[in-house]
């Protein structure tokens, strides 16, 4: 349910597809974002990626093409863009299918998040997208969860032989008396954090007919997704969050975030990264969907990798630092610290006056390789050992530390897209 008058009071960013993160993870980093740049939103619905998309292409030129086979989400889609003053957008009334066969134009990035789970054939409506993806191009996606959905996954068997026969305003009328007294030990009550969760989903008739009643909807668990992606000859470059101020749903698949036992965490790390992930999914239960980039096999995407990325690229502040945050780091140096984003992300670390001249050096501007190089002759010279190897050590160390979060990003010094999260601000502060 959308308003298009609230557009001009607010602006809606959904993490997935901030470009920021969709360069550093769909395109390594090296996407240059100018006025060629032309994204695809396949089943935009009322048009949230379409608005946050064409409202960070504004000022560089870049297209968005809005594809959706309903006239009334479009609409209301059409109405949050006019209200927004944009003009860089296409519309396109028609399904995925019909919009591939007129052969139009490659798209460098594709958001399709909530759609493909409730085609007949997911994998069909996969192949299409990809046959109008660029060759370098990126497909941002969501797909429910089978392991943190299966409440929804329950209750749409429960209440299956009760539906034939029955209209959409019957069926939704028989779903509400059902939600109006649940009894305690329902999961859908557990899944959604309890009573104000069905309290808002009785005050929404929409939500109740996407969550419950949709006449057709699939779901995955993480070898699933990998599974979908490999049938249209694609990788799963990185889980991204969907949800939230700050997009971080990709820790949920860190074994590091869930496991502290050392030998079990030992012995989950010398899983291959999917089976990691699959724990993950099983272990906390708490993903009712999956939000991921899909890039092409055969594309190499540096940033996104675990490690530190390529040396050539250039590391930068995501989520920009507070004001006081460097003054902060030097005065509590060798003292406990939490580094935090203000939305319940942080870490926390014993910080001292070299890691603030290190992280002084995240610029944007400053490589990999610069930076390692410093950091070997500037901070660690007194260390009588490879000095090479160590440095690279520390910065991988630090890398991951801030990009655990997607507190940093990592591109090209060509690439020119630098945009920081407008969400979060990165602070110092003390342990009570």
């Amino acid at each position: 349910m959308r308003d298009p008058q609230e557009e001009k009071e607010r602006l809606l960013m959904p993490p997935m597809d901030t470009l920021s993160r969709v360069n550093h993870y769909g395109f390594g980093g090296r996407k240059k974002i100018d006025a060629r740049f032309r994204a695809l939103v396949a089943g935009g619905g009322t048009g949230d990626s379409l608005v946050w998309l064409a409202e960070q292409l504004r000022d560089c030129g870049g297209q968005v093409t809005y594809l959706e086979p309903s006239s009334a989400s479009s609409k209301v889609a059409r109405a949050r863009a006019e209200a927004r003053g944009l003009t860089n957008i296409t519309y396109v009334n028609a399904t995925i299918g019909e919009f591939a066969a007129t052969v139009p134009e490659k798209f460098d990035y594709i958001n399709c998040a909530g759609v493909l789970h409730h085609l007949e054939v997911p994998e069909q409506g996969l192949h299409d997208l990809v046959s109008v993806l660029a060759n370098d191009g990126c497909i941002g996606t969501m797909l429910y969860g089978e392991h943190g959905r299966l409440a929804v996954t329950e209750w749409r068997k429960m209440v299956a032989p009760l539906l034939p026969g029955k209209t959409l305003d019957e069926q939704l009328a028989m779903t509400r008396s059902l939600l109006s007294m649940l009894p305690e030990g329902n999961m859908l009550l557990k899944m959604g954090g309890g009573p104000g969760f069905i309290k808002g989903l009785l005050e929404n008739d929409p939500e109740i007919v996407d969550l419950l009643l949709h006449p057709v909807e699939c779901a995955y668990d993480v070898h699933g997704v990998y599974d979908f992606a490999a049938s249209a000859g694609l990788d799963v470059a990185a889980f991204t969050g969907f949800f939230g101020f700050g997009g971080t749903g990709k820790a949920h698949y860190s074994i590091e975030n869930h496991v502290a036992d050392p030998k079990i965490l030992r012995d989950l790390t010398a899983l291959p990264l999917r089976d990691q992930q699959a724990f993950c999914e099983r272990y906390s239960c708490a993903m009712p969907l999956h939000a991921f980039y899909l890039t092409r096999s055969d594309a190499k995407r540096a940033a996104g990798t675990t490690t530190m990325p390529d040396r050539d690229l250039c590391p930068w502040f995501f989520v920009a630092p507070s004001d006081g945050f460097f003054d902060d780091m030097l005065t509590n140096a060798g003292k406990p610290i939490i580094l935090a984003d203000g939305t319940g992300n942080a870490v926390d670390l014993t910080g001292g006056p070299d890691l603030a001249r290190l992280l002084a050096l995240f610029d944007g501007k400053t490589s990999f390789g610069d930076i390692s190089a410093r950091l070997r002759d500037e901070i660690l010279h007194k260390q009588p050992i490879d000095m090479n190897q160590i440095a690279d050590n520390t910065l991988a160390a630090v890398w991951a530390l801030f990009h655990k979060f997607d507190w940093m990003l990592a591109s090209s010094s060509e690439s020119g897209w630098q945009q920081q999260d407008g969400q979060r601000r990165l602070s110092v502060n003390l342990p009570k």
